[in-house]
């Protein structure tokens, strides 16, 4: 079963666990900037998955392999691209579409019926239609995608095969026939998720809420690699076991 209450317990589980959690907020925070972080945490998260799914769970990973870590961030970077392919063509064509919007509107923008009051060019319906359209079907691309991605993860943090991302059929089906568990996984994401950015939303009201935000967003990030161990312990655990063909002995010869 998923369990959100022991996936926000997991970062301050075990020793050196403020240090560990400061180290992965730092890097959190600079990601954005320096892609290098960016690649270590998607890294990183493969190892706390495969803890939970392996039962290791008692502590964070140490981080003592960066490097190790930078190189599977980059598969996992290339192999989850496949499943935000879609959101990112809905979302660069929504986005092509307001600047040709933008584009038309400022071609056509007089001074001086702006300064007098006179007819300024609106935006149509229609764009606004066509926008709103894109940017939900991007936003609605994500939120089914999730337990795809979830399970491409988990089975990639098991098996280390990259192919656990490539089979999209495989993946469908197995978020298909746990469904119930995939809603529940999805439902803890969502209240994480809500809690996180309203408490981010307070502390960012205090003088180093910068910073405490980053370090609670980093929490976060822990907790949905935990509910993704958590995940793939679910599929490990319901997963047909594989038929073996033994071969037929002989009899003996009387």
């Amino acid at each position: 079963m998923i369990d959100l209450s022991r996936a926000i317990k997991y970062p301050f589980k075990g020793p050196n666990a403020l240090t560990k959690t400061f180290v992965g907020a730092l890097l959190y925070l600079f990601w954005p900037i320096f892609l290098l972080s960016g690649m270590v945490l998607l890294g990183y998260q493969i190892r706390i998955i495969r803890d939970v799914i392996h039962q290791r769970d008692e502590s964070l990973p140490e981080w003592d392999d960066m490097g190790h870590d930078f190189m599977e961030g980059l598969k996992v970077f290339l192999g989850s691209v496949l499943y935000y392919l879609p959101a990112i063509v809905f979302g660069a064509a929504g986005a092509s579409r307001i600047w040709a919007v933008l584009n038309d509107m400022l071609s056509n923008l007089n001074i001086t019926d702006l300064v007098l009051g006179g007819q300024v060019k609106t935006v149509e319906r229609g764009d606004i239609g066509v926008i709103c359209l894109l940017f939900t079907l991007a936003m609605l691309w994500l939120v089914v995608s999730a337990p795809l991605i979830m399970t491409a993860l988990a089975r990639y943090a098991e098996t280390e095969e990259f192919s656990a991302f490539t089979n999209l059929a495989r993946n469908a089906r197995d978020v298909w026939e746990q469904r119930s568990t995939a809603s529940m996984l999805m439902l803890n994401l969502f209240a994480l998720g809500v809690v996180t950015q309203a408490v981010s939303a307070v502390v960012s009201l205090l003088g180093i809420g910068c910073i405490i935000g980053g370090y609670l967003q980093y929490i976060q990030f822990v907790a949905v690699c935990h509910l993704g161990g958590q995940w793939g312990t679910v599929l490990k655990e319901r997963r047909p076991a594989r038929k073996v063909i033994r071969p037929i002995k002989p009899p003996k010869r009387v």
